[in-house]
């Protein structure tokens, strides 16, 4: 994240949990992780639930400030992934190594699809976002300025001791990432977070979540069934279809054949002048002919 960002939602590298150690020059045969490795390194991984595969031979490489899209059918091992991205799921095989400023996970945040909370337990916003420091040792005054901090970018801070349950779709997931950015994350993993918006609420909500990432570098993980959301933001792709995941920068990985294998549709992919892609089926085009 840079500096002012940092600033702005009163962060450092202490109030994350995480000591600040001193450069010293690596011994022989010892190496030293750079910024410019992976954030996210993933080696033959295999994962499964007991004895059903779900994904197999998975190879994918996540670096700082690349905004990736997740995209496939339903079923296809997303949800797995991210599980495991999260450490909530081992490998069967191969390895997920994650570079070592967070290698404890304290420096991801996670948007769900949903608000996880109990409809019958009051719960004001601001002690919603409150919630994203769980697990971290930080002071009390600072805790208060980071999740204040984290509201005003959000900017929902005028809202802050409404219920969570009495503001608008838009508004609660604006919440949902406020209480991921009070983790200070190097990487954002939203699952979905448009699904049942209105435009105006999931346009202002994409602008946001696009803005971490473009001018404060925040890596971000997308998953999406939204193809043309996918050709617009995205920098990367990873398509998950029949336990295997095709992966890497958009203009390689977002085909139309690609695209047809995994949604059995004949596709048609175009980028803009601006850089952006387009995608649309084959059938689209027989109807509008007809």
């Amino acid at each position: 994240m840079k500096e002012d960002m940092r600033k702005q939602l009163g962060l450092d590298e202490r109030s994350v949990g995480i000591p600040v150690k001193k450069m010293v020059p690596p011994s022989e045969g010892t190496s030293v992780q750079q910024k410019s490795d992976p954030i996210v390194l993933v080696e033959n991984g295999g994962f499964a639930y007991g004895r059903n595969s779900i994904l197999e031979s998975v190879e994918m490489k996540i670096k700082d400030g690349e905004f990736w899209c997740f995209i496939g059918p339903n079923g296809e091992g997303k949800t797995t992934f991210i599980k495991a991205l999260l450490g909530a799921l081992r490998p069967k095989r191969g390895l997920i190594r994650l570079r070592a400023d967070f290698a404890r996970r304290t420096r991801i945040g996670f948007v769900p699809q949903s608000c996880d909370l109990n409809p019958s337990v009051p719960t004001t916003i601001e002690s919603f976002v409150k919630q994203g420091t769980a697990g971290l040792n930080v002071e009390r005054t600072k805790l208060n300025h980071r999740v204040r901090r984290a509201l005003e970018v959000m900017g929902i801070q005028f809202i802050r001791e409404r219920s969570i349950w009495r503001v608008s779709g838009g508004q609660r997931q604006r919440a949902m990432v406020a209480r991921a950015l009070v983790r200070d994350p190097l990487m954002m993993i939203v699952d979905e977070p448009t699904a049942g918006l209105d435009l105006a609420a999931s346009s202002g909500l994409l602008k946001t979540i696009t803005e971490l990432n473009q001018k404060h570098k925040i890596t971000v993980i997308f998953v999406t069934h939204d193809l043309q959301l996918a050709g617009r933001y995205a920098s990367h792709v990873a398509i998950f279809k029949n336990k295997r995941v095709i992966n890497g920068p958009i203009g390689e990985i977002l085909t139309g054949k690609n695209l047809e294998k995994a949604f059995g549709v004949p596709t048609e992919v175009k980028q803009t002048s601006s850089g952006e892609y387009t995608v649309r089926s084959k059938v689209e085009f027989q109807e509008a002919s007809v």
